[in-house]
């Protein structure tokens, strides 16, 4: 425009269109002169974090190499994360940033920011489209509740003594001599005041393997749903996130065993690291990854470990796994991890809009909410025959219940039966 109108005050040799002309061509002339070269560096993209945990949130900055410069930042929308300004669009000079805030555990994989990068008039722009990479999401270990109870504890290791009577180094009682009692075990100081011998008794140290079993060959969900435990996947992935964190921190040794090979597995051993070892697998996980696979079963068990089953109960392999644990003589507990709305009706025939419509309705999905309810009537028969051979099976409370479980079978005697399962 400003060289068109100079051209024509020339030809015209009309100083009121040169006049007119001037602030157009002074625009235009500070403009190319204040346009960085080509070969400038573009903006720079990057993030607070690359992992964090479950609930936390890293910001998306992009800064521009250059002083005074407007940076414009659009971050499109992820189905998978909050943003913060809500629509992931914000400006500012030399930086900007978008605040992200991933809503379930896995890798998040962000998609590309658009930015425009400008001088503080508005002379120039340019518009560049920078990576910013994914984030690694690990789950919470959700503990509310305290339990350190083992069925059966085997061994020697561990900061703990176990309930049962037997050679450790952990002070039960102090009771009579009876025959067969260790002399070095005497308490002369009890015998020489009531003239009688007694003997300190001890409780065996606890050392029991912790294996624990998830269940990743399905996620199941709503569209209703949300929160930490909106799928029986998510609820399966903080199970054992929270259980292998409590039992570590109780000395024992944790292995994880995954059905499904999405996350794969941890052989037995004890320590935090353990315990850092699974957050970080888990956090790489790309739930494009989970979907139909084969069983993976579980090849290596210690005769008296302790086997945690987190699983929605959906799969009959796994069902049969679970009974050749239990006959390969693990004390098993099954932690329920299918979302308890699944599969309820919370709707009646009065709420419908027309039993006739209904039933005409030709739309895809019509029934799933019905044949949910026959799915978990199926499934409900599967729990009671498990519970018939002594295997518990309770929905997942936090550690709490779960330790409520565990105490309950240690309370059992470990009388012998075939396969060798608790009883």
């Amino acid at each position: 425009m400003a060289a068109g109108t100079g051209v024509l005050a020339l030809l015209s040799s009309q100083p009121a269109l040169a006049v007119l002309a001037a602030p157009f061509v002074v625009w235009s002339v500070l403009g190319m002169l204040r346009r960085p070269p080509v070969d400038s560096p573009p903006p720079v993209a990057e993030l607070s974090a690359r992992a964090i945990a479950a609930g936390d949130a890293v910001d998306a900055t992009v800064r521009a190499t250059a002083a005074d410069r407007v940076i414009d930042l659009a971050l499109p929308p992820h189905a998978g994360a909050d943003l913060a300004p809500p629509w992931g669009a914000v400006c500012g000079v030399e930086t900007a940033s978008v605040r992200v805030r991933p809503q379930r555990w896995g890798r998040l994989d962000l998609v590309d920011a658009v930015v425009r990068e400008s001088d503080e008039v508005g002379l120039w722009h340019r518009d560049v489209r920078l990576r910013l990479g994914p984030i690694e999401v690990s789950p919470s270990a959700i503990v509310p509740g305290r339990g350190d109870a083992i069925p059966h504890p085997i061994g020697t290791a561990g900061i703990h003594p176990s309930r049962r009577a037997g050679d450790g180094s952990a002070l039960a009682d102090i009771r009579r001599y009876l025959p067969g009692d260790r002399l070095s075990r005497i308490n002369w100081r009890v015998t020489s005041r009531t003239g009688i011998l007694h003997t300190n008794a001890t409780t065996a140290d606890r050392d029991t393997d912790v294996l624990i079993v998830m269940d990743t060959l399905a996620d199941v969900t709503t569209a209703e749903l949300s929160g930490p435990f909106a799928s029986s996947l998510d609820a399966t992935v903080v199970a054992a996130a929270s259980l292998a964190e409590h039992y570590l921190r109780l000395g024992d040794r944790v292995g994880v065993h995954d059905l499904g090979g999405v996350v794969g597995d941890l052989p037995p051993r004890s320590g935090i690291r353990q315990f850092s070892a699974l957050t970080t697998r888990l956090a790489r996980v790309s739930r494009a990854d989970v979907g139909r696979r084969d069983l993976r079963r579980v090849q290596r068990l210690r005769p008296g470990t302790f086997a945690v089953v987190c699983s929605p109960l959906l799969d009959d392999d796994v069902l049969t796994e679970i009974a050749v644990l239990a006959r390969r003589g693990a004390a098993v507990l099954v932690v329920d991890t299918l979302p308890d709305r699944i599969g309820r009706l919370e709707r009646g025939p009065a709420d419908r809009s027309g039993p006739l419509a209904h039933l005409l309705d030709p739309a895809p999905g019509s029934f799933w909410e019905e044949a949910w309810v026959l799915r978990r009537l199926q499934r409900d028969a599967d729990v009671a025959r498990l519970r018939e051979v002594g295997i518990p099976v309770a929905p997942w409370q936090g550690v709490g219940g779960v330790a409520t479980l565990a105490a309950a079978l240690a309370a059992q005697r470990p009388t012998a039966r075939a396969g060798g399962a608790p009883r």
